[in-house]
């Protein structure tokens, strides 16, 4: 390596296998849309075993290849790194004692199960914080809408009471308006007989003259 080129460096020994692990996942996704398990249905297939035998290796050497580009935490990483032990997590026994060898695609699988557990357990929790307050504030927002309408509603009814105050008022005022040109006006033609007496007394008193002019004769 180029002592000019600086290291990748890494935290811990999970990155490198983060990394290892990723790689080995993506290439047995392609191995699988290349030559699915359906293709032999009848047993092993020598031929996907060999490929992915050839991939291992590949993938293996790249990274040995790779280990003096990198450091862990400042240091050098080993090579055993990119070969894990089988540890008790990791490996299935049956009731003889047998164990079955590690898989690193049914590890990566529990991995990726077990992150998607926390993940829901934790949302469940955050459901269980922000739901009840949530749900209160809704609630809340719903019943402050019907008081709204409500005090709405009831302005609504004032007004329209007013108004009918108001009609009842004009009304009244019209009545009374009547009940004074009526009383107006039986006056005035009250007057206006009042103002003919005056000529029947004259008549009256001319008669008079006349009866005693017919008496003395």
């Amino acid at each position: 390596m180029d002592a000019h080129h600086r290291k990748i460096d890494l935290q811990s020994p999970s990155d490198l296998t983060y990394l290892l692990k990723n790689i080995n996942t993506a290439a047995q996704q392609k191995i699988d849309l290349a030559i699915p398990r359906s293709a032999a249905p009848e047993g092993e297939d020598a031929y996907r075993s060999r490929v992915e035998e050839l991939v291992q290796e590949y993938i293996l050497q790249t990274f040995t290849l790779a280990l003096p580009s990198l450091t862990l935490n400042g240091l050098d990483p080993s090579p055993k790194l990119l070969r894990p032990e089988p540890t008790p997590e990791t490996t299935d026994t049956d009731d003889n004692g047998n164990y079955e060898p590690y898989d690193p695609r049914l590890a990566e699988t529990l991995r990726t199960l077990y992150a998607e557990f926390e993940s829901q357990s934790t949302r469940v929790a955050e459901l269980r914080r922000e739901v009840p307050g949530a749900a209160a504030k809704r609630y809340m927002e719903r019943l402050e809408g019907e008081l709204q309408k409500e005090r709405e509603a009831e302005a609504e009814r004032e007004e329209i009471k007013a108004d009918l105050d108001a009609m009842d008022f004009d009304l009244g005022t019209l009545e009374r308006r009547d009940d004074v040109e009526r009383m107006w006006g039986r006056g005035t033609e009250g007057l206006v007989e009042l103002g003919k007496v005056p000529g029947v007394l004259a008549k009256l008193e001319r008669a008079g003259k006349a009866v005693d002019v017919v008496e003395s004769m």
